[in-house]
């Protein structure tokens, strides 16, 4: 039987008692008290063309999909409670989040540390990727970034350790500001699944794909940290069909 503590917190009733481990991954929670929510949602579908340079890549807006991703997204979470929404300062993770933003008369808050990882960062900007390499170099790159989950498969990455410590940081003072609150963090799918490893203290640079607009929800207390649901992404039936092969990852 649960002590009379563990009853009055359950109940709502002693919200400064410390949130118990259990509970972190109760989705019937009454009260927030104690811990933050955080909805991380992947931006909409991003433009890619053949032959675009790495330049443009980095940075494209939102498709035409990718608009519509983020409308249902907005309507899917228009009825739940959110304290506040951060975006990257990426014009697709920003369109996105303003999106969510306007069902709920928030100001979307920009946060320059979740922004995408960078794969090929030390890579000429002017230059586009066939430019440089062979058809069958890049499904090669392609295919052992895939395979391992790493970003040290890409020869012109950023620091994968620096990207994750930068997007942990992050995320958790996000967290900790928002203690007893729920809050959107619209970013990216490399952003996600770093926090995801982290949580899951998995080795690997991201532990699974992460569709546009989906949701993933992890619950912080302190150092606790619990995934509640991940990837989620069936606000987009009726909206999308089959994945753009530029956008495979």
């Amino acid at each position: 039987m649960p002590d009379a503590e563990s009853e009055q917190y359950v109940r709502g009733v002693n919200p400064s008692a410390r949130v118990r481990s259990v509970d972190l991954d109760n989705p019937f929670l009454a009260s927030l008290d104690g811990l933050c929510e955080l909805l991380l949602v992947r931006h909409g579908e991003q433009f890619f063309f053949d032959g675009m340079t790495m330049g443009d890549a980095y940075d494209p807006p939102l498709t035409d999909l990718g608009r519509r991703q983020a409308e249902a997204v907005g309507d899917r979470l228009a009825s739940t409670e959110l304290d506040a929404v951060f975006c990257s300062t990426m014009q697709r993770a920003i369109a996105t989040a303003s999106a969510i933003a306007a069902h709920h008369g928030l100001q979307t808050r920009h946060e320059h540390e979740i922004r995408e990882v960078n794969p090929w960062e030390s890579f000429p900007a002017d230059k586009a990727l066939l430019d440089v390499y062979t058809k069958a170099e890049l499904v090669e790159i392609f295919s052992r970034a895939h395979r391992e989950r790493r970003y040290d498969a890409y020869p012109h990455c950023e620091d994968p350790a620096s990207f994750r410590h930068r997007v942990i940081s992050a995320i958790d003072a996000i967290a900790a500001a928002h203690v007893g609150q729920r809050v959107v963090v619209t970013c990216h799918g490399g952003v996600i699944g770093a926090y995801l490893a982290h949580c899951f203290e998995s080795r690997v640079d991201t532990v699974m794909a992460i569709h546009h607009t989906s949701i993933t929800t992890i619950r912080v207390s302190g150092e606790r940290r619990v995934v509640l649901t991940a990837n989620d992404f069936h606000h987009l039936a009726g909206v999308q069909t089959q994945r753009n092969p530029l956008n495979a990852h």
